[in-house]
């Protein structure tokens, strides 16, 4: 998969799921078993925040062609999806119903393809005008 496609999808998924977190804390809550009570509602939508955010951020730099920004996208990427796939798993049928296995896989098939972007050989890509 090519890097701009790779952010491209990682925006999308950031971007509706932190829509979610952000605009109907209640319902995405109790998707995940979480209880609905006030101070819960205030940390989804702060998460949510932040996963519009980010996914904001690899969506609008898809197309981007500066090595320096393209390494700390991948590395930021890859850092914090490791551990979003560890607090993920450590909440799975605890703190949370099973749901919480589909965020792990999320978080990892995401870390996956940024360690590989970060592994691969750089892609050189020359645009006429």
């Amino acid at each position: 998969m090519k890097r701009g496609m790779f952010f491209a999808i990682l925006g999308i998924v950031g971007v509706l799921f932190g829509l979610g977190f952000l605009l109907v804390p209640e319902m995405t809550l109790r998707m995940y078993g979480v209880p609905t009570e006030p101070h819960n509602l205030m940390q989804s939508r702060y998460f949510g925040s932040v996963l519009l955010a980010f996914g904001l951020i690899f969506f609008l730099a898809r197309d981007t062609q500066d090595p320096k920004a393209i390494r700390a996208l991948l590395v930021g990427g890859f850092v914090g999806n490791v551990v979003g796939a560890v607090i993920s798993a450590s909440a799975a049928g605890n703190l949370q119903n099973g749901l919480a296995w589909m965020s792990v896989a999320i978080y990892a098939t995401f870390a996956v393809g940024a360690g590989y972007l970060l592994l691969a050989k750089p892609q050189v890509e020359i645009r006429s005008a």
